[in-house]
Order: structure tokens, then C-alpha cells, then sequence
């Protein structure tokens, strides 16, 4: 092997391994978002059972029974807003490491068929 062959070699290995350090990085990022998001979610149900236990202990008379039907149905409805608030944040993470890994790969691709001088 020729000293600029051993060169070109040692460049893309270098390059590689660049890449593949630069990839776990913003993988195990995306990871802790997505961690993140789920302890969000689990806070949010949490938040949910304690408001509708709490509408279910009031008074059992016909009158606050319908204020407090309606008081888990407000439980219910926030609950799912904050569901959907963070199920949109958890696909802006799962695109934004899709759109990642892709420009990874391309660069990947760019390196491995390109010759480096």
C-alpha cells in the first residue's frame, strides 16, 4: 500500500468514526426528549385521575352529581389536550432524528464513494 492510499484510508476512517460519534450523540439527545416526553405523559395522566377522584368525592345529590359530571368531563378534555400537545412534540422529535439520520447517510454515502485527496 502507498503512503497517499494509507492517507486516504486513515481520512475516511477518521471520518467514520466522526460520523458515528456525531450520530450516538444526537440519537441518545433525541432519547432523552422522547424520556422526557413520556414522564410528561405519565405526570398528565397522574394529573387527570387526581381531578377526576377529586370531582368524584364531592356531594352524591342530583345537582352536584351533574356539576360534577361535568367537572370529569373538563379532566377528560384537558387531559387529552395535553395528550395531543405531547404527541405532536414526540413526532417534531421522531422527524427531526429521521431528517437527521438521512443527512447522515447521505453524508456517509458522499464519503464512502467519493476518493479523498
Amino acid at each position: 500500500m502507498h503512503a497517499t492510499e494509507m492517507k486516504e484510508l486513515a481520512l475516511a476512517a477518521i471520518f467514520l468514526m466522526t460520523g458515528c460519534a456525531s450520530s450516538n450523540a444526537r440519537t441518545s439527545d433525541t432519547d432523552a426528549g422522547i424520556a422526557q416526553l413520556e414522564q410528561k405523559r405519565r405526570a398528565v395522566d397522574e394529573s387527570e385521575k387526581k381531578c377526576v377522584d377529586e370531582a368524584l368525592r364531592r356531594s352524591h345529590d342530583q345537582t352536584a352529581n351533574d356539576a360534577r359530571d361535568k367537572q370529569v368531563s373538563q379532566c377528560h378534555a384537558w387531559a387529552d389536550q395535553q395528550d395531543a400537545q405531547i404527541a405532536n412534540q414526540e413526532r417534531s422529535e421522531y422527524e427531526s432524528e429521521a431528517r437527521d439520520e438521512r443527512n447522515r447517510a447521505a453524508f456517509m454515502a458522499v464519503l464512502t464513494t467519493s476518493r479523498l485527496h
